[in-house]
């Protein structure tokens, strides 16, 4: 027998041992990254993209409101309802900014009626159009007509069109129709003062 200890040879942890582990590190990272973010910030493929196309009715009246508007004028939109709690919290910021000269605020009435609301009633039909048109009228009445045109996104297409996932909601479009800005969330005076307000100024 050799004086020589015999070297032993040296045990490697096989590779799928670590796939486990690094699964577990991206989750961490991932969920990390997001619990950082504001929700209100979270960036919209529309911008620097043409507002999506739609046809709406206008409430009140006889005609329609098409994107093609957008064209030649510097628009708010805003998607709100009047069972929105958000709503009714942003709206005097609404109110004054439509006094700002050369801005058309542009309201859509998104999903006014909901599913308990309609029971299965088409909400095209024409008893859910009047019943919401006269709630939509009735709120804007008491709490100030920010608008100059009011939509109404009964269906909640355009909503989706737009990408929206909870109310209130509000896009800047510029006189190109290009959509520039998005706030998930009710407008505060921070919001306005701090980026929306630079970008009014800023957009030609």
């Amino acid at each position: 027998m050799s004086g020589a200890l015999a070297t032993a040879p040296s045990r490697r942890m096989p590779r799928w041992v670590f796939v486990p582990l690094a699964l577990f590190l991206g989750l961490v990272v991932f969920l990390g990254v997001g619990l950082t973010r504001n929700p209100q910030e979270i960036p919209s493929p529309l911008i620097g993209q043409g507002a999506p196309a739609f046809k709406l009715p206008v409430v009140g009246a006889a005609g329609v409101f098409g994107a093609e508007q957008f064209k030649g004028q510097l628009t708010l939109v805003n998607l709100w309802a009047t069972w929105c709690a958000g709503c009714k919290e942003e709206h005097p910021i609404l109110m004054a900014l439509s006094r700002q000269p050369g801005l058309q605020m542009l309201g859509i009435n998104y999903k006014e009626l909901q599913a308990s609301e309609l029971s299965g009633q088409d909400p095209q039909s024409a008893a859910a159009v009047q019943k919401a048109t006269a709630r939509s009228q009735a709120w804007l009445q008491k709490h100030g007509q920010a608008f100059d045109v009011n939509l109404l996104d009964m269906d909640g297409r355009v909503g989706m069109d737009f990408g929206v996932y909870g109310l209130p909601e509000t896009y800047l479009v510029d006189r190109e129709g290009v959509v520039r800005f998005k706030h998930a969330g009710a407008l505060t005076p921070d919001v306005v003062q701090q980026k929306l307000l630079p970008l009014l100024r800023g957009v030609p």
